[in-house]
């Protein structure tokens, strides 16, 4: 009697089991189907005329989420990364005390600089000022 039983729990087991691997192995593998990466998510603050991290690195074709949250309360920000060699286009304000979210899909090996391109008239720009970082594909 205990030994059926076993039997009986066991089979069960094994169809939980099998049933679990079924969902799971596809939703593993759904962003490996075509060689592709998941998306790799980086948080970036911007403020006082920086972003930190200023150096962000990637595998070609690894798609990159960034989420950019602005610390200043009074001035704006901006992320601006434009190599449209490399299939790069972006021109993301952030306003003061707000954030964003932007994907970057870099396809090529190198490495391009992105900045806040915000200015006052007779001032330096915020680029000038330091507020830039450097995004290297490899």
């Amino acid at each position: 009697m205990s030994r059926g039983g076993c039997n009986m729990h066991t089979r069960q087991s094994r169809k939980c089991t099998a049933l679990v691997l079924c969902w799971l192995i596809p939703v593993l593998t759904a962003a490996n189907a075509q060689g592709q990466e998941p998306p790799r998510e980086i948080s970036i603050t911007t403020g006082d005329y920086h972003y930190a991290p200023d150096v962000i690195e990637a595998g070609i074709g690894q798609t990159i989420v960034l989420h950019l949250t602005n610390t200043d309360s009074i001035t704006p920000h901006n992320f601006t990364l434009v190599d449209k060699s490399a299939g790069l286009d972006v021109d993301t304000d952030i306003g003061a005390g707000s954030a964003a979210s932007i994907s970057l899909p870099p396809r090529y090996p190198g490495s391009d600089t992105w900045y806040c391109n915000k200015k006052l008239p007779f001032m330096k720009s915020h680029r000038d000022r330091g507020m830039y970082g450097t995004l290297v594909v490899r």
